[in-house]
């Protein structure tokens, strides 16, 4: 991936220690490590802690960190453990992403002290070179501050019920795996050449989507205009108490703006996954995007969250 924080670095080369350490309560010390590899044993620990922070509280890592923890990624990879007596009590990861680095934590409900442990602990294995971004979904203010770290983008989750009433007469295809991947990757990548998780995509960041649980290539919907892909709106399904289907990436081709395309892929997908059994839809979009705002409003959806994204910028190159 294009514009990504790589390089030498001696870190890396490190096997795990520990960086630090706050008590939970008389005589109990969480420690925190910091390691750029996981065992798959180790990856299985964290995708057993992550499920049940997120059954309990909503609390998740992003789909971009969650897809390099699965796949094994090391490349640009960093991960924070807080732990007592072999117990993940809290886990952070760094990843790399079109601009520098993102990084996500989750932490038990009510735990307000472990966060900036962790996070201070992945901060310290990044060059200072590095853009880092982190986003949260609660109220990390204080925590940003105290980590040099200041509010940048902010993330709304919007909903709304199935079905819908309205319809799109725009022709749309399934993606065509091995087919369809280098056009694609054109299109997004001219879409979201500003974006820091979805642009910079390359062959490998498509195909482990691809290999992807949910994946699902008739809900991966195309438009094509003038002989080529103009548009897409890619789906997804999430299971639970009922199906809810999102909305997970959707971009018109710069060049074939303000042609109502946004809105007909939109209506598309949703008429996709209605017509799969899902009872409600979710998308994210930045606040500041107006215009997409203003446009799923129209098409009944409704403001469920907000995640806020903080930034630490570079701070010039280090030896």
């Amino acid at each position: 991936m294009s514009g990504k924080a790589r390089g030498s670095d001696p870190g890396r080369e490190r096997a795990a220690r520990t960086v630090g350490a706050v008590s939970l309560g008389p005589m109990v010390p969480l420690r925190v490590r910091t390691q750029p590899s996981l065992s798959p044993a180790e990856r299985d620990d964290i995708a057993a802690f992550l499920e049940l922070a997120m059954q309990h509280d909503g609390a998740r890592l992003n789909d971009h960190l969650l897809t390099d923890l699965n796949h094994g990624r090391t490349d640009g990879f960093w991960a924070a453990i807080a732990s007592h007596d072999g117990s993940i009590r809290g886990y952070a990861q760094a990843s790399t992403a079109n601009d520098g680095v993102i990084v996500g934590c989750v932490v038990p409900a009510g735990d307000h002290s472990t966060p900036a442990l962790l996070l201070r602990a992945l901060l310290a294995e990044l060059p200072a070179s590095t853009r880092v971004t982190w986003w949260s979904s609660d109220a990390s203010a204080t925590t940003a501050a105290e980590l040099g770290m200041r509010a940048d983008r902010r993330l709304l989750q919007m909903t709304r019920s199935l079905p819908i009433p309205d319809t799109s007469d725009v022709a749309v295809r399934p993606f065509r795996v091995g087919v369809d991947e280098a056009e694609w990757l054109a299109l997004n990548n001219a879409a979201f050449a500003w974006h820091g998780e979805q642009g910079g995509w390359d062959l490998a960041t498509l195909q482990q989507r691809e290999r992807e649980p949910w994946f699902a290539p008739e809900g991966f919907l195309l438009h094509e205009r003038e002989g080529r892909l103009a548009a897409f709106c890619w789906t997804k399904l999430h299971s639970g108490a009922s199906l809810v289907g999102e909305i997970y990436v959707i971009a018109v081709h710069p060049q074939f703006h303000g042609l109502g395309l946004g809105r007909a892929l939109t209506v598309a997908g949703l008429q996709h996954l209605q017509s799969v059994g899902a009872a409600s839809a979710m998308l994210f979009v930045d606040a500041d995007n107006a215009s997409a705002v203003g446009l799923y409003r129209a098409l009944g959806f409704d403001v469920d969250h907000a995640d806020q994204s903080y930034l630490r910028p570079p701070q010039g190159d280090t030896p």
